[in-house]
């Protein structure tokens, strides 16, 4: 047995080379296929607990271990000398260029238990005296499209509204969400398709407030910005806070509990607007508790953007006008947000993707949040 593990620990290396980070970054999580129910999980990950090189044949598709034991893409069988040693009961497969194996095959090559906790969808195994996790998500949820841009209509608060949708798959390969400036440069403005195409962007939506009423030549932003793991802005203690984490998970937090969560240095990114809109599924809008005291926030409708976080690391950025904050929550939950937040709206409202303006701002915005 220890020469299996220690040269499957060789196949997981050379197939982690192979499908290189710049390729993918979508294999540090694993999957229920959608016919089986059975559980995968990356080679990639496997191989950060093993090492040392096997043959891989990408003609053929299959590793060859020790010249004895080979997994072939599209195979139940492990070999052993061409005899079948064990047949699984779902085969290897290819999910966004990453190569995923059955957990219980995992558990038989290695000889180690693999766990599973329902509540958390994870899947774990120990080593020694570390224990690794592995995060596991439907397969349809990791085959979604990138971007989708939808127009809908929708009722909020007796209200008929026109909503632009841009729905994310945050699961997808090479996706990742950047905080930008405009023009790269603090208290400077600029349009919101020349952010997102000045750094090859497929989404953008404006950010933070700013002081939008004025000439100057330096237009103040305002409340907290972290950009590229570094804090650029300081945090309002009580506006709320959309921020990325360094594996490209998100979240939203107020202020104080944000900077906490920066303490322990894991964030990249993050943008305070606010207010919130809603806390794990219900609507918690609470302006004048953050700290808002304009009709614009409190009660008048108006133009409005919206960042929206869905089950299974999935996004939505909205636009709508005509809207009250308390509609604007109550469309974001009709759109199956878990977390939403409002954005910096009137003029500042702006939603681009694929290459063209879906709600063009009135006015040159400093900040955007962008997904590539």
């Amino acid at each position: 047995m220890l020469k299996k593990i220690i040269s499957v620990g060789l196949l997981l290396l050379i197939i982690a080379f192979h499908f290189s980070p710049k390729e993918v970054n979508a294999s540090s999580y694993g999957v229920v296929e959608d016919n089986t129910n059975r559980t995968l999980v990356p080679l990639r990950m496997i191989a950060e607990t093993f090492s040392v090189p096997v043959d891989w044949n990408n003609q053929s598709k299959t590793v060859t271990i020790d010249n004895k034991y080979k997994l072939t893409m599209g195979s139940k069988m492990i070999k052993h000398d061409g005899t079948t040693i064990k047949q699984m009961d779902t085969q290897p497969k290819m999910l966004q260029n990453a190569v995923y194996v059955p957990v219980r095959e995992v558990a038989f090559l290695f000889d180690v238990p693999m766990n599973w906790n329902q509540a958390t969808k994870e899947v774990s195994y120990k080593i020694g005296a570390i224990t690794y996790k592995v995060t596991v998500y439907p397969e349809s949820v990791i085959n979604k499209p990138k971007v989708t841009v939808s127009k809908k209509n929708m009722n909020a608060g007796g209200k008929s509204l026109s909503v632009n949708v841009v729905s994310m798959n945050l699961l997808a390969p090479n996706t990742s969400l950047h905080v930008e400036l405009a023009k790269n440069q603090l208290g400077s403005v600029a349009s919101l398709a020349s952010i997102a195409k000045a750094h090859n962007a497929k989404v953008a939506i404006n950010g933070n407030y700013f002081d939008a009423y004025s000439n100057n030549s330096y237009r103040t932003v305002y409340n907290g910005l972290v950009m590229n793991g570094e804090r650029v802005k300081v945090f309002d203690p009580k506006f709320s806070v959309f921020y990325v984490l360094k594996d490209g998970n998100v979240g939203i937090l107020p202020g104080a509990k944000f900077m906490t969560l920066f303490a322990e240095r894991n964030v990249q990114e993050a943008i305070q607007v606010g207010p919130r809109l809603l806390t794990n599924g219900a609507v918690t809008v609470d302006p004048i508790a953050e700290g808002f005291s304009s009709h614009k926030i409190l009660s008048s409708p108006g133009a409005r953007s919206a960042i929206g976080i869905l089950p299974n690391r999935q996004l939505v950025f909205v636009t709508t006008s005509g809207a009250t904050v308390q509609q604007l929550a109550s469309v974001m939950k009709q759109l199956g947000a878990v977390d939403a937040m409002n954005s910096d709206g009137g003029a500042s409202s702006g939603l681009y993707a694929n290459g063209k303006n879906i709600t063009t701002p009135g006015r040159d915005i400093a900040v955007a949040l962008l997904l590539k």
